[in-house]
């Protein structure tokens, strides 16, 4: 017979020991519950007041977790981001990545299960979210402008240059007004210039449509000051276009061979 904690959480696959009070209020009857489920191989504990629901059918041989649906128990209010967003939204050129970043205004304590780590992103504004459908959940996630600005922000969490570039180039569809609506929300300079130098980019500038007009829109933003992107100081190569220093290899990096 399948336990009713079982059943309450089988499609969600986690739960915390604050949903499963929910379900038994008595806390001993709680605490008894989840020990013997734990016991008998029906749930597995994850972390302090986190647990993972096994299917019956799969009792003894649990299968490797899904990570996102175990992201999306460890903080509330959150949102799924960086090279994690590019993965559910299906643009990640590499899809095997043993990383997840949750924001959330609420800082949880980073972990390891099973071999992926997750890793607290602190935001206190999660504007810029989606809800989506993963496997059997709805999970919360940065829409494709956030996660374009986001990539650009922080490219070390997204793989790095090569792997936003080859990944933000197989997007489509990409809403200019609201990406330029985000960056300027973002108060960062370095944005725009980020921005400007990649959408003038050939492969980019096909991808989503970039048109002159488009490009004069983000140069009204950039200032004088010259910014490095993925390169010291000292190192790489101007271009003056954007005011932005590049690494010396940059097409090199680019290469889709």
């Amino acid at each position: 017979m399948i336990s009713k904690l079982v059943r309450a959480f089988l499609n969600d696959r986690f739960f915390t020991t604050t949903e499963a009070s929910q379900i038994f209020r008595n806390e001993s009857t709680r605490k008894s519950t989840l020990k013997q489920l734990t016991k008998s191989g029906q749930i597995v504990h994850v972390r302090k007041g986190l647990y993972e629901v096994v299917s019956p059918e799969q009792v003894g041989k649990k299968p490797v977790a899904d990570k996102f649906l175990l992201a999306r128990k460890v903080a509330s209010p959150y949102c799924l981001v960086y090279h994690s967003a590019l993965e559910i939204q299906g643009f990640a050129n590499s899809a095997l990545y043993n990383v997840v970043y949750v924001a959330s205004p609420n800082q949880f304590r980073n972990f390891e299960y099973e071999g992926v780590k997750y890793r607290w992103v602190p935001r206190k504004n999660l504007d810029g979210k989606e809800k989506t459908v993963w496997s059997t959940a709805q999970i919360v996630v940065s829409d494709r402008e956030r996660t374009i600005l986001d990539c650009l922000d922080r490219t070390d969490l997204a793989g790095g240059f090569e792997e936003v570039f080859k990944s933000l180039s197989s997007m489509a569809n990409v809403n200019l007004d609201r990406l330029l609506h985000y960056a300027k929300e973002e108060r960062k300079k370095a944005l725009f210039h980020k921005l400007g130098l990649f959408l003038s980019f050939k492969r980019l500038r096909e991808s989503w449509n970039i048109t002159d007009e488009s490009l004069k829109l983000i140069k009204r933003n950039i200032s004088p000051r010259i910014y490095y992107f993925e390169t010291s100081r000292g190192k790489g190569k101007l271009v003056r276009e954007w005011n932005i220093i590049v690494p010396k290899k940059m097409e090199e990096m680019m290469s889709f061979a």
